[in-house]
């Protein structure tokens, strides 16, 4: 059985895309998922796009997600409409995306909320003419997440999902998987890594404090399908050298991804 395990681009910026995809691959992934960093990967322009078409093609390596812009930038419909077209080029069927800056004061949950709903409201036209689906990222525990838990039990299964990231999730940890048991119906990407402690996190699974294994039994009961993406960085993780990190990442996803299957 072939295991789909992704790995984003953002586990290292200053490691080129053409040479990341071939480590990547070497390493047994078959997904990749392009991180926030846009120049890097440079898909949002016509020609570096298809040249990262041809470099996946070469490889037999597919796109599982794209991270989007965020939601409640004044340019944000537009971006996030370029950025569906250039999914569909590249053959991925997901963008997952922040609702807003990663904290958010109590009273501005409404406001930011109201204005997400009519954001989300225009992008359906988008996912009913590109297939693409949009996926709410939960971000730091409170008003921020707050947005995602009022926002998306309003919007249409068919075009709008879950992402759900377990660092992001277990801030101030360990806490409860309540966010995860909530949406875990509504679930089409994940962001799954470890986290040590206050700005310690994005780590290989396995060298943290998160409860890896209720995650698997929730996504488990989920009949979570779909590539299991792990949002990883060299930065904080143990290992630096990049091989050997692409590995022990590729080992740790193998197990967690049998875990859910199994």
């Amino acid at each position: 059985m072939r295991r789909e395990i992704s790995i984003s681009t953002a586990f290292d910026y200053s490691i080129s895309i053409e040479q990341q995809v071939q480590l990547i691959a070497d390493a047994g992934f078959n997904y990749i998922s392009l991180g926030e960093n846009k120049e890097h990967s440079g898909f949002m322009s016509r020609e570096r796009r298809k040249n990262l078409k041809t470099l996946l093609n070469q490889f037999s390596m597919h796109i599982d997600t794209i991270h989007g812009c965020r939601a409640d930038l004044p340019n944000s419909i537009a971006m996030l409409t370029d950025m569906a077209e250039s999914a569909v080029y590249l053959g991925s069927k997901t963008i997952a995306f922040h609702a807003t800056n990663f904290e958010i004061r109590p009273d501005e949950v409404d406001a930011k909320s109201e204005n997400l709903f009519k954001l989300c409201n225009e992008l359906k036209y988008i996912s009913k003419d590109t297939g693409i689906i949009f996926a709410l990222e939960n971000l730091h525990p409170g008003s921020a997440t707050d947005v995602v838990r009022k926002v998306l039990p309003e919007l249409d299964e068919t075009y709008f999902g879950f992402c759900y990231d377990s660092s992001h999730d277990q801030i101030d940890g360990p806490r409860t998987f309540d966010l995860l048991e909530q949406f875990k119906n509504r679930i089409v990407a994940v962001h799954i890594s470890d986290r040590i402690r206050e700005f310690v996190d994005h780590v290989i699974p396995g060298e943290g404090f998160i409860d890896l294994k209720s995650i698997c039994r929730i996504l488990k009961e989920a009949n979570y399908h779909r590539p299991l993406l792990l949002e990883v960085m060299t930065l904080h993780s143990k290992e630096k050298e990049v091989k050997s990190f692409l590995e022990l990442a590729y080992k740790s996803g193998c197990k967690l991804y049998d875990d859910i299957r199994n």
